[in-house]
């Protein structure tokens, strides 16, 4: 540590002690300011930066505790510590409360001196260390985002082109069965990679802050009903029935939409994928206090228990093969916290390898009659 780096202003109204401990502190190598009363002391810190201030509780103008308000009142990034010839429980709390680090006693032990001001400069070098870090990361955080924004956009539109002229070409005929498999699996990487974009861009925007809830009164039986038609061929053909099960009085709720159709849909696709020759059982009900509880059970093949704790982290998402190898970016139970953390809910997963798995979400609401 750079103790000519560390800037300390000694507020005291008794020179000879001012003058010892200024002398204590340079010969330790720290640059030192004095202040011989309370005035002069938030007069100095309002001129420039001192990583801490030894002061004094009783000076005559300005007490210790005024000078340490001060710097709290005005936001002064400064360590307080304190000096006291007698220190009472009364006086030790009110200065802990108002940010002292820690105590000196008068008179005043050299060592003792020598040992608090090390460790309150070593707790300020840490919090400039923590907070150049912080910049960084915040820095880096930004430049990922930014990347992410103009890679999936660049990608968007030839990847979309890719996936057209896929189609085009299977559906022109005159092609043999090597050259169709060939053009199935290029339209299926496109698809994935496509999905893969698009999810990437939604936690992009999520994490800036730039998507925001549209909330209107949603029949929440209506967008769950849409959801199960929008898989159930697919799940029909995987010998899978889906069951939904309506406990709501009422379907209103308030809600965004398209955000909760997309969690919705990304649970029930995940049910799909994952289960063959079994059931799919989702359910609507209100809890007591007017929440919105969607459940979503399957049949399926499960998770591996040191799956459930990282499934809706950010870059540490659980990939999977369906029960016909179906890929997947693992990052649609990513974007399905995300959004039910903007309404507010929360959402849990239970499962366990062989026997399926069980998704909640619940959304606080007011209730629509």
């Amino acid at each position: 540590m750079q103790k000519n780096h560390i800037n300390i202003l000694i507020a005291d109204d008794e020179e000879k002690i001012l003058t010892r401990l200024e002398r204590i502190l340079l010969k330790e190598g720290y640059a030192v300011g004095t202040a011989s009363d309370g005035n002069t002391a938030l007069q100095r810190l309002s001129a420039r930066t001192y990583d801490i201030v030894l002061t004094d509780i009783n000076m005559p103008d300005r007490n210790g505790f005024e000078v340490m308000e001060y710097i709290r009142s005005e936001g002064i990034d400064t360590l307080p510590l304190v000096l006291t010839g007698y220190a009472s429980v009364e006086s030790a709390i009110r200065a802990m409360k108002l940010g002292a680090y820690d105590f000196i006693q008068k008179p005043v032990d050299a060592e003792t001196l020598k040992l608090i001001v090390y460790r309150a400069a070593e707790r300020v070098v840490l919090k400039r260390e923590n907070e150049r870090n912080l910049l960084e990361l915040k820095k880096l955080s930004d430049l990922k985002d930014e990347f992410l924004t103009v890679v999936s956009h660049d990608l968007r539109s030839p990847l979309s082109s890719i996936g057209g002229y896929a189609n085009y070409l299977l559906k022109k005929g005159d092609l043999s069965d090597t050259q169709r498999s060939y053009l199935l699996i290029i339209r299926e990487i496109a698809d994935n990679l496509y999905s893969l974009v698009n999810e990437l861009l939604d936690i992009s925007k999520i994490e800036s802050g730039v998507i925001r809830l549209s909330m209107e009164e949603t029949d929440i039986t209506e967008l769950v009903n849409t959801s199960i038609n929008n898989f159930i061929l697919l799940a029909s053909d995987k010998n899978t029935a889906i069951h939904f099960h309506n406990g709501l009085d009422s379907p209103r709720v308030l809600i965004d939409r398209m955000k909760m159709l997309q969690v919705i849909n990304n649970l029930i696709n995940n049910a799909v994928k994952f289960t063959e020759n079994g059931e799919i059982h989702v359910s609507a009900e209100r809890s007591s206090d007017g929440a919105v509880m969607l459940t979503i059970r399957d049949t399926g093949t499960g998770m591996p228990p040191d799956a459930l704790g990282s499934i809706f982290e950010k870059y540490s998402f659980f990939r999977s093969e369906g029960t016909r190898g179906e890929g997947g970016t693992g990052l649609g139970l990513v974007i399905c916290k995300r959004f039910v953390d903007l309404h507010g809910g929360t959402i849990e997963a239970e499962s366990a390898q062989g026997r399926g798995s069980v998704f909640r979400v619940r959304i606080p609401q007011e209730i629509h009659k």
